[in-house]
């Protein structure tokens, strides 16, 4: 059925790129081109507050709750590292000689970066209040950007989707490559793993999105999207699968038999340029795009 967002969150002057959780229970992260980190109550739309500017896009976030710690992504390849407490920055590192399209939390004592560069770079964290981080390894994927990076529930392997159309499993702690799964005509933008099932699902430039088996092989394609997939993701019980992208348009498939049962729609209101970047709080499903809105969508229960 077509849909229109529950909640509209209004402040950002350019693109938004990226979503992330805040220290705060319902609160959340959201983050682009102009370079604002805005903090919002899912329940407060209309009540944004700046946390920090810094000075360039941001691609990614990451919260690390235990430490009270943003990690930020930007668009030239910094890392920075801002205390949420003081809300000043207390590192930065020229980590990327291009943009960090992900920043994902490994275990309690390390972090992995996708750069545009092509290379995933590790990090580790300090007991040094002012050097939380510091460079562990950099491993060279591909020529191309590294756009996302999804660890599995048991933390035993991660992948990474690369702009030369693969996916990379590695492995954990060691970081060895697995295996490779090869599918996506001129890149891939993303990649989700169910939360109780062994199986894969990525998108792509192409518009596709795929179904892999955990050894590898494909289940199932179909052309989900007019244009590049940007994110992907099954909700917290797995009933759900969460596609967008290029085209504007937000999808919910049922995940079990890949009925469209929720398809968002320009003229009710919905976004009306590229969506980025999905992301949970509880149960309302947010969505930040180009238009320089994050809005915020119940599912059917």
């Amino acid at each position: 059925m077509n849909r229109k967002p529950q909640l509209t969150y209004l402040g950002h002057r350019a693109a938004i790129y990226s979503l992330c959780q805040g220290l705060e229970q319902g609160a959340f992260l959201s983050a682009g081109g102009d370079g604002i980190v805005v903090r919002w109550q899912v329940d407060a739309p209309n009540d944004g507050h700046g946390l920090v500017n810094v000075g360039e896009p941001v691609f990614s976030l990451q919260l690390i709750e235990r430490r009270s710690l943003l990690l930020i992504g930007t668009g030239s390849g910094r890392l920075v590292i801002v205390d949420l407490h003081t809300r000043r920055e207390v590192q930065a590192h020229s980590a990327h000689t291009k943009g960090i399209f992900r920043i994902t939390l490994l275990d309690d004592h390390a972090l992995a970066c996708a750069g545009g560069d092509g290379t995933l770079s590790i990090w580790r964290f300090t007991d040094d209040l002012s050097s939380p981080l510091t460079l562990s390894r950099r491993i060279p994927l591909c020529e191309e950007k590294l756009r996302d990076i999804v660890l599995s529930s048991d933390h035993q392997r991660m992948i990474v989707a690369c702009g030369d159309g693969s996916l990379r499993e590695l492995d954990l702690p060691l970081l060895n490559e697995r295996q490779r799964f090869d599918g996506h005509a001129n890149g891939a933008n993303c990649a989700a793993l169910h939360p109780s099932k062994p199986v894969m699902v990525s998108g792509g430039k192409d518009g596709q999105v795929k179904i892999w088996h955990a050894d590898g092989r494909l289940a199932l394609e179909w052309p989900a999207h007019k244009g590049s997939v940007y994110a992907t993701s099954f909700d917290p019980s797995g009933r759900y699968l969460v596609t967008a992208g290029r085209d504007a348009l937000l999808k919910v498939w049922d995940a079990n038999t890949l009925d469209v049962v929720v398809r968002s729609n320009r003229e009710k209101n919905a976004h009306t340029h590229s969506i980025n970047a999905l992301f949970w709080v509880g149960d309302v499903l947010l969505t930040a795009s180009d238009d320089r809105r994050v809005q915020g969508w119940r599912l059917p229960d």
